[in-house]
């Protein structure tokens, strides 16, 4: 994907929000943003609107309010990703019996037709051996901030073995699947993915609320984290807990009020 003549959100308006408000929001940093506000406020729907401008997805274009006018234009932008709080997105897949949480992290693990997965990116390094070392330490990179956070409980990651090859972690001597992972560890472990699977290429990430079940400490290293796996993405964050930005990102909280006109 030629990335060159793309870059980041610089801006972003909604005129007519709910009939009679607009939101305006200038100069969004091109690195790290974290909004806040209470609850109604209109953190959801702003990144709402923005992931549906950006991604250009019709279906949710439609289900906006107000006239949504981003700067640059949505074909400017780079790729876009959206994790949103999992106690409110709909079950991905009737059919199955797993949690939408579980859901969307398998889709991140195992093979993957819709989209990159970890066990898509592995298998690059047979299709392209030239590339094989720069993936590994890439993955060497990543299984060592999943391990220093989940220092805890002495779980350590690691791929099983055979031809469908997954992520297990290993607890002495005992071997932990993903589906009997925490609902808090499979969250982090759902962003962490999300973020790695980007291969270090820049694009703007949001994420609606990420500290719902996270631990207080891994909330405070998140957005450290993050940026380790990939310096080049442009964050946008909706939180209500001081513990996401407190760790040295108070200067990248935007407060909802600020933006409402």
């Amino acid at each position: 994907m030629d990335l060159s003549h793309k870059t980041y959100i610089e801006s972003f308006s909604i005129k007519g929000l709910w009939g009679e408000k607009d939101i305006i929001w200038k100069h969004i940093n091109p690195d790290v943003n974290v909004l806040v506000g209470i609850n109604g406020s209109g953190k959801t729907t702003l990144l709402n609107a923005m992931n549906a401008y950006y991604s250009q997805d019709n279906k949710e274009l439609k289900k906006q309010t107000g006239e949504l006018l981003g700067n640059p234009v949505s074909n400017c932008t780079y790729p876009t990703t959206y994790l949103r709080s999992f106690d409110t997105v709909p079950v991905i897949d009737k059919r199955k019996s797993e949690s939408p949480l579980m859901q969307e992290l398998n889709k991140a693990v195992i093979q993957n037709k819709e989209g990159l997965s970890f066990f898509n990116y592995r298998m690059k390094m047979l299709d392209y051996p030239e590339k094989a070392e720069e993936i590994q330490q890439n993955i060497d990179e990543l299984f060592a901030i999943v391990n220093e956070l989940f220092s805890d409980t002495q779980k350590k990651i690691d791929t099983s073995k055979g031809n469908n090859s997954t992520l297990i972690f290993h607890q002495g001597n005992q071997i932990i699947h993903l589906e009997q992972l925490s609902a808090g560890e499979k969250q982090l472990l759902l962003i962490l993915l999300k973020m790695f699977l980007l291969e270090k290429q820049p694009a703007v990430f949001f994420m609606d609320e990420p500290e719902i079940s996270l631990h207080i400490r891994w909330q405070r290293e998140i957005i450290n984290k993050l940026r380790q796996l990939n310096p080049l993405c442009q964050l946008i964050i909706s939180t209500h807990s001081p513990s996401i930005f407190g760790a040295g990102w108070g200067d990248k909280v935007i407060y909802m009020e600020d933006l409402m006109r």
